[in-house]
């Protein structure tokens, strides 16, 4: 749970850039914001739920075979 917060806080410190830009990408900055948190508070709350790690490995695990 410490590292949702730690990511949001990073992600809330890119508000400056934000706070001059149009209305639209403020409104994409919090809806990716509210998709974070959630996907994040479910990773480390729902038993089996996928945390972001685990999507990454899903989908560039054939790398593993390239590299190792």
């Amino acid at each position: 749970m410490v590292a949702v917060v730690l990511f949001a806080v990073l992600y809330i410190l890119e508000w400056p850039m934000i706070k001059s830009s149009k209305k639209e990408m403020k409104r994409v900055y919090f809806v990716l914001l509210g998709i974070f948190l959630l996907w994040n508070t479910l990773a480390v709350s729902v038993p089996g739920w996928p945390n972001p790690n685990d999507v990454i490995r899903l989908v560039f695990g054939w790398a593993d075979r390239l590299f190792g």
